[in-house]
């Protein structure tokens, strides 16, 4: 695959994202999913593609953390945003996107393979998602993960191995840590840009399965929300 040319006919169809999840998890193999949104873009174009003037005149989050849990600069992240990809066995993306392709240009990426970059959330709506859950319960990471849980076990009777809260950058090393020490199969991050630095490093490192889950609990957990499988477990 041409980095310069990423194409929505290369997506991975939802089937194929679960089956390559499920046989990792099943067979404790290491595997990461990231995708690529505005921040991650942002974060990884520091000084490659964007200038950090233009970035300073021009993303008007870029001094709060709240928006995707990373400051601007930080070239540091963007370098292991940057490693990331580069290792991870899935990037969601959307295709077209010229920023996005300018960065795999300038830092010479080439996706093992790409989805579509929205993918991850929709993955609760996904029956056999939600039986990978029942059956392999993940440790949850980031802010909803404690809501998450409750709400797991509330409607599925799921234990999950735990929860380990990251709000930031600066969290990400203790995080790593803490995750480290809960047992567990599998992962499903919610820690905006910093779930692409926390899956690499849980899958290449310490070889488990890490999936950044963006804003998934909190779509599921919504009641705005009334397609998710998760909200209705008896349909």
């Amino acid at each position: 695959m041409d980095y310069c040319t990423l194409n929505a006919k290369t997506y991975l169809s939802k089937y194929k994202i679960v089956s390559m999840i499920k046989e990792a998890v099943e067979k404790e193999t290491p595997l990461s999913l990231v995708r690529i949104g505005d921040g991650e873009n942002i974060v990884m174009a520091q000084e490659k593609v964007l200038s950090l003037e233009w970035i300073s005149k021009n993303v008007a989050w870029r001094n709060d953390h709240n928006y995707c849990g990373i400051v601007l600069p930080n070239l540091e992240a963007r370098d292991r945003c940057m490693q990331a990809v580069r290792n991870a066995d899935l990037v969601g993306v959307f295709a077209g996107d010229k920023l996005t392709e300018r960065i795999f240009k300038a830092f010479k990426i080439t996706p093992k393979n790409i989805f579509y970059a929205f993918e991850n959330v929709y993955l609760p709506m996904y029956k056999p998602f939600v039986r990978l859950i029942r059956d392999h319960p993940p440790l949850l990471v980031g802010r909803p993960a404690k809501s998450f849980a409750k709400y797991l076990f509330e409607k599925l009777k799921i234990r999950v191995p735990g929860t380990v809260l990251v709000d930031s950058y600066e969290d990400i090393d203790t995080c790593i840590k803490n995750m480290v020490n809960i047992p567990h199969k599998w992962s499903l991050i919610s820690a905006g840009v910093n779930a692409l630095i926390i899956a690499n490093e849980m899958a290449t490192k310490h070889g488990k399965v890490a999936i950044d889950f963006g804003h998934a609990p909190d779509n599921v957990m919504s009641p705005v929300y009334k397609d998710y499988w998760l909200a209705n477990p008896d349909d």
